[in-house]
């Protein structure tokens, strides 16, 4: 295989020998395996115009190589509530990372984070979710358009490759193997010391806007082999919102439809379907002595009244007796005489 024509890191080889341009977006040029970069503190660009307006012409390839002081650079993104600045910072102390890492402010829900380490870079990334004093904050690769409504399409992915030549289980070889998908991150520890030849398994920081790869073909036109390549949880990214956590079909910003209905909780009613349940009885209380006695009598006069209330007894009309009144004169003639 070529080499990288120098000065030239975000040009690619492919395997018939023809020169082709990788794709413009910074995703896939961090992918891509890096070169050596011209010193990122030299001066670039040309001050110039663009459209009647003042422009600083500079090509990919600058940008690339102003971004390269930041190549282990992370973001870290807080969804609801973000703590301060101080508490973020003595998380990453806890951590115990093997060297410095830096932390700074890049908006109210995103900071930037920096190790000086790949090892420190890896442990970071590899681990997608974070929670610092109970505010979950997720991790993303940082680029040069970095934007607070998007994540770049790279996450650390391990790959294993079945049935490996054991002649390629060297440091080199794989990482020139890895070069075909990404960027070499990390090489298993079985992988390392051969503790487990019959596969091959290293972490790669790739572009997973791409459908993945099933197998990568080794050899020449005189010996060749097809290598089978075998993906341990591939990330689920969305192209159409640059978010990780779903895919294009899942979306619901590009499915609308396919957001489920909101939940309006129903009001109960206010009468009971049944009214009879809801009557409490009233259930005496256990007394003793003359409360008792009280209570006993109590009860028996009222059944016996409500007894009496509700039968009806007849009702007997006696005919008042017929009075004959004296005549006039002889009550008359009485008188006088008294």
């Amino acid at each position: 295989m070529a080499a990288l024509p120098p000065g030239c890191p975000h040009m690619a080889i492919a395997l018939d020998g023809a020169t082709s341009h990788a794709p413009k977006t910074f995703a896939a040029a961090v992918a891509v395996s890096g070169s050596a970069a011209p010193d990122a503190g030299s001066e670039v660009g040309t001050v110039s115009s663009f459209r009647g307006e003042p422009a600083l012409r500079m090509s990919q390839e600058d940008m690339l190589c102003l971004a390269e002081p930041f190549r282990h650079a992370l973001v870290g993104r807080f969804g609801f509530s973000r703590p301060s600045m101080d508490l973020i910072r003595k998380f990453f102390i806890s951590l115990g990372l093997k060297g410095d890492c830096s932390v700074g402010l890049l908006d109210q829900n995103h900071v930037l984070i920096r190790p000086s380490l790949q090892e420190d870079y890896t442990r970071l990334f590899v681990r997608r979710l974070w929670y610092v004093h109970g505010s979950a904050m997720t991790i993303s690769k940082w680029s040069l358009d970095f934007r607070a409504n998007k994540e770049i399409a790279v996450a650390p992915v391990w790959v294993t490759f079945p049935e490996l030549p054991i002649p390629f289980l060297h440091k080199v070889q794989l990482s020139k193997l890895a070069e075909t998908l990404g960027r070499l991150l990390r090489i298993d520890v079985a992988t390392a010391d051969l503790r487990r030849p019959s596969v091959a398994r290293i972490l790669v920081e790739m572009d997973v806007s791409k459908p993945p790869i099933k197998r990568v073909w080794i050899g020449d036109e005189e010996f060749d082999f097809w290598q089978p390549v075998v993906f341990e949880g591939w990330p689920a990214f969305c192209t159409f919102c640059t978010r990780f956590g779903h895919t294009d079909e899942e979306c619901f910003r590009k499915h609308p439809l396919l957001r489920p209905p909101k939940f309006v909780p129903v009001a109960a009613p206010l009468v009971p379907a049944n009214p009879s349940a809801s009557r409490k009885e009233y259930v005496p209380k256990n007394l003793t002595g003359a409360a008792a006695f009280h209570q006993q009598l109590m009860q028996s006069e009222g059944q016996v009244a409500l007894e009496k209330r509700n039968v009806q007894e007849p009702i007997t009309v006696v005919p008042s007796p017929e009075v004959s009144l004296p005549p006039l004169d002889i009550v008359a003639q009485a008188q006088i005489e008294e």
